[in-house]
């Protein structure tokens, strides 16, 4: 149990250079590894960007959906509200034309106090 371990200088100078070696070539392959993992990392970065981008045009969208929708309920309003005005001017055109057509013009009466007292 009492050995004793020795080494000569070429032993020594020959551990140092195996030691050498091997930390160089961990050396190299932990920057090979970087560079292959490399377009990875921007890839992700772009993904990560356009996910931002898509995000922010997500919000941009719903809004002017809701501006949509709210033109689109006016539209249908004002549609109706014209639609109802026409079918008056027409039972008055009918009235004044011949003198007898009171029925429509009563009916167009109505619709048109329906539709001004709902609106």
């Amino acid at each position: 149990m009492d050995t004793v371990i020795q080494f000569t200088p070429a032993q020594l100078i020959v551990l140092a250079g195996a030691i050498i070696t091997i930390s160089t070539a961990c050396g190299v392959i932990v920057n090979l590894i970087s560079k292959l993992k490399e377009p990875e990392k921007k890839q992700d970065e772009r993904i990560g960007h356009c996910e931002e981008r898509l995000n922010k045009m997500d919000a941009v969208i719903e809004k002017f959906q809701g501006y949509f929708s709210n033109d689109d309920r006016r539209f249908k309003e004002i549609e109706e509200g014209n639609k109802i005005t026409q079918t008056a001017l027409l039972a008055l055109l009918k009235h004044s034309l011949n003198g007898n057509d009171t029925k429509a013009l009563r009916e167009a009466e109505k619709s048109l106090e329906e539709y001004l007292i709902n609106k």
